[in-house]
């Protein structure tokens, strides 16, 4: 099977002061295939989240190559890339920050659905159709994103990155900020498009839990780096790498804390 992502030798380098810059991400390399669930773990500052914007161009990368469809998107601009870009999306931890606070929930869901020609009118009824799809009442739509709870916001969040049908959807701590109850809930509503839409899944996530319960393939990141991979069974249930051991022992820890 073809792989959906490709990114080969990604290394990202952030300046700091007079010194060398610093590698956040350090050769690292992966697949994701239609349909997968590809977990990312680490703790924080290892290199995860910025992975994940690399790969949708929030940051640049300093080498490697990350291609869509084979095609790779650090050398490719204009209509080519955003054609390629049409094909994927990204849910943050903190959805509210990611709507503009002066806009309804309706416009920011219905906003991708305009940028391609559809008219106000209909980008509107169609958010309104996205938001009950996720759960939503439809007079969500009217509201502004500080008038409704997290999870409520993370929904429609969800609601807006499915308006293009993407094929991959990139969660970077998704659910983090939500409480146990909601945090199901939106896994819950992740399966359910998954299966509804063939979706693959970037799952960018600190809890070990979760990630174990959703995803099909593991990466765990330590420094920059990929230090060990596979299954969840392997990964988490018989762990190789005394960083990744560290890891679940302290998930652990902090689950019966």
């Amino acid at each position: 099977m073809t792989p959906l992502l490709e990114v080969k030798n990604l290394t990202v380098r952030f300046a700091r002061g007079r010194g060398q810059p610093l590698a956040a991400v350090d050769g690292v390399s992966f697949q994701l295939f239609p349909g997968e669930v590809l977990g990312i773990v680490g703790e924080s500052g290892c290199g995860k989240s910025t992975v994940a914007r690399a790969v949708t161009r929030l940051v640049d990368s300093s080498s490697g190559s990350i291609a869509v469809h084979g095609q790779d998107v650090t050398r490719v601009r204009g209509r080519r890339r955003r054609e390629l870009y049409r094909h994927m999306q990204m849910v943050f931890q903190s959805p509210a920050d990611s709507f503009d606070p002066r806009r309804t929930l309706g416009d920011g869901v219905g906003e991708s659905l305009r940028n391609r020609g559809v008219s106000k009118k209909q980008a509107m009824a169609q958010a309104r159709g996205l938001l009950e799809q996720c759960g939503l009442p439809a007079s969500l739509a009217e509201r502004y994103p500080h008038e409704v709870s997290g999870g409520q916001c993370q929904r429609a969040a969800i609601a807006r990155a499915l308006a293009i049908r993407p094929e991959l959807l990139i969660c970077d701590e998704a659910t983090s900020a939500l409480d146990v109850t909601v945090q199901q809930q939106i896994l819950d509503l992740l399966d359910r498009c998954r299966r509804e839409y063939a979706m693959a899944y970037l799952f960018i996530c600190h809890d070990l839990a979760l990630v174990e319960r959703f995803c099909d393939r593991v990466l765990v990141m330590q420094a920059g780096r990929i230090v060990e991979q596979g299954t969840p069974e392997q990964v988490i249930g018989a762990p190789k790498q005394a960083y990744t051991r560290q890891l679940i022992e302290s998930s652990l820890l902090f689950a019966n804390y």
